[in-house]
């Protein structure tokens, strides 16, 4: 062993061999915590961006989201005309209780949506409160609204005409649902919804679809398996199976829009 001044790097020989190792010091083990820490140079004050977990540093860090009082959702059975028309005058689909923000912007979608169709309000007399549609001559529909809060104690109330699906054949009034014990509230249009073009819809009919060909398949290989010639039921066979190869190529190249020229 060869022993260099204190805090030096030393060999040392590996015993029963002619190997020297190299060891590096492992620093000033005399001075105790408190005196490295009192060695730290002070910072002062440190911002609260730079606090892990205070409120600032998780609002720099939070990952940007869309507001989740507004969602495409209402729009999701639209066609593509019909969302454009009426992107003017969208309810967003859900309120939540409780939220003190961004409700203006609700009732002023809410506000646009009723213009759009052409209701009325009717303001004293006997209907009061209640709603006229020119496409609904000589009814009147029963009206609603929501007071909902602005800003700080500011608050604003928003008047809609409500009514079922049986009385609005047409879809132009609104309709309350709630839900999860009263804290959800939405605010939907009395629209008929063709049940094949929801998403519930469409993968009921991409399903018979499958289950149609399944079957069709099926049927053309146990009419092959009944051939008696063995050569000629492995033909067959392999024709069939070549045939349904080539549909599911298509297919999936009609899913992603390739020519069939290409």
């Amino acid at each position: 062993m060869i022993y260099p001044k204190a805090n030096q790097p030393r060999l040392k020989l590996l015993k029963h061999t002619r190997t020297y190792i190299l060891i590096m010091p492992r620093g000033n083990r005399k001075a105790s915590l408190s005196t490295r820490l009192a060695a730290i140079p002070k910072r002062g004050i440190v911002p609260q961006a730079e606090i892990p977990g205070s409120e600032e540093w998780s609002r720099l860090r939070a990952p940007a989201k869309l507001n989740t009082d507004f969602s495409e959702s209402f729009f999701e059975n639209y066609t593509h005309e019909e969302r454009q028309h009426y992107l003017k005058y969208c309810i967003p689909r859900t309120v939540k209780t409780g939220a003190t923000a961004t409700n203006e912007v609700l009732i002023d979608n809410i506000n646009r949506w009723v213009d759009g169709n052409g209701w009325q309000y009717i303001e004293g007399g006997e209907y009061d409160g209640s709603w006229v549609n020119p496409q609904y001559p000589n009814r009147i529909f029963e009206g609603n609204s929501m007071t909902l809060p602005i800003t700080g104690d500011v608050s604003e109330t928003v008047e809609f005409p409500v009514s079922s699906h049986e009385d609005d054949p047409i879809g132009l009034a609104c309709h309350f649902r709630v839900s999860c014990a009263g804290t959800k509230r939405e605010v939907l249009p009395n629209r008929w919804t063709e049940y094949d073009s929801t998403r519930r819809g469409r993968k009921q009919r991409r399903s018979n679809e499958r289950k149609a060909r399944r079957q069709m398949r099926g049927e053309a290989y146990a009419e092959a398996n009944k051939i008696q010639n063995a050569e000629k039921r492995e033909n067959a066979i392999a024709e069939l199976k070549s045939k349904f190869h080539m549909e599911d190529v298509k297919r999936e190249r009609a899913k992603m829009g390739i020519d069939e020229d290409a």
